[in-house]
This record gives C-alpha cells, structure tokens and sequence, in this order.
C-alpha cells in the first residue's frame, strides 16, 4: 500500500478498449432494425460532424439514443446493456489487457481509480464487475422514465470535470486518455498519458498543456 495514495482518472473507449463501446452497441442494432436505421441515419451523420463541437455532439447524441432505445422496455435495454458489457470484457479482441493490468496495478499500490467515459454506466459497470475490477464508474447516465430509456446525461467534454466535481473531486493527480476532447479533464491534472495516440496529436497535448508531463503509452 502507497502511503501517498493519488487519484487516477481513466478514459473507457480507446484506453480500456479497442472500440467505441456505444458504437459497438448501437451498430448491430440498428443494422438489424431498417427502419431505426432509416431513421437514425441523419443524427449518425451528424454524431460524425459534431467532433468539435460539444454542445452540438451531446444533442444529437440524445436524439440518436432516443430512435435506438424506442421500441423496446427500459429493463429490458439495460440488461441488453449489461449483457453488452460482460461480452466485451470477455473478447481480447474488444478490451485491452494491458490496460486493465495497468488499472490493477494502480489499485494494489492504493490509488483510486474512476473510470469517466461518454460511454453509457450500465454498459461499463458491467464490463468492470465482469473482470471483478473494483473501478468507480462516472459515465453516461440513461435511466427508465415511463417504461422507457432515456439518456439523461452526456458525459462528454466539459460535462467529465462536472461530472468529477460531483463526486468531490476538484482536482486529480493522473489522466489516461486516447483524445483531445479530455482536454478538459487533463487540465485537472498533474500529469497525462496517452494512449495510443500518434506523435501529432502527442505534440498538440504538449502544446495545449505547458508545463504538464504528457506522455505515451502503446497498449
């Protein structure tokens, strides 16, 4: 045990995983259903021009999960989720094994851990309690409200460092991350790695955050 314990704030898609893991979901599902498809594709559109744009991409985030999640009960979309979640721990094509032994070490030695993605809760607490990997949770927030699902809370960009803040964490001792959109959330930081990022985006960190130690990480 550390007698120095830091906190150690981790991205999910892209650090923990190979793939987005909303998209992974989202995806069959939509294929598999023409007609939410069809009505989908506007906003997938629009999810991909929204990058830079936070404001812009967690509206049409929501509209998108709420053609996802119509048609079928909130329960039953959740332990879809969680299903979801237990599957992608289980795929080494899917998770990173590195990365987790890397969130193990790091509990063993008695840091705290919290897990902050815009991926959705149900489907990340999951894929934690899958490994038996004692990681809080601060995500997505979807929620049943009329027998329905509902994305409550997109925890993107800005909204993390909120979302932390809620938790009382007001400051953080290291980032994981694979983007520049936890900039945010990297500011907060006394240091930051990067997780499989190339040496453009490795150097626009550089810039972005003078005087904090950014460095990389090959999982």
């Amino acid at each position: 045990m550390t007698s120095s314990p830091r906190r150690i704030v981790m991205d999910f898609d892209g650090v923990f995983t190979t793939t987005d893991s909303t998209a992974a979901w989202l995806v069959p599902r939509l294929r598999a259903r023409p007609l939410l498809l069809a009505r989908a594709a506007p906003w997938l559109a629009g999810f991909a021009l929204t990058s830079r744009t936070p404001t812009a991409r967690t509206r049409v985030t929501r509209h998108l999960m709420d053609i996802a999640f119509s048609g079928q009960p909130a329960d039953e979309l959740i332990a879809e989720l969680c299903e979801f979640g237990s599957a992608l721990a289980d795929d080494p094509s899917m998770t990173r094994p590195a990365a987790v032994e890397e969130a193990r070490s790091l509990i063993a030695q008695g840091h705290e851990v919290t897990i902050v993605s815009a991926g959705m809760t149900p489907l990340i607490e999951a894929w934690a309690r899958a490994l038996d990997l004692p990681v809080r949770v601060c995500a997505s927030v979807v929620s049943g409200h009329r027998g329905r699902l509902r994305w409550d809370d997109h925890c993107f960009g800005e909204r993390k460092v909120a979302r932390l803040a809620a938790l009382g964490w007001r400051k953080w001792d290291l980032v994981y991350s694979d983007s520049a959109h936890d900039l945010p959330m990297m500011r907060g930081a006394d240091a930051v790695v990067l997780v499989d990022g190339d040496d453009a985006l490795l150097g626009r960190l550089g810039r972005a955050l003078p005087g904090t130690p950014v460095r990389a990480a090959r999982w």
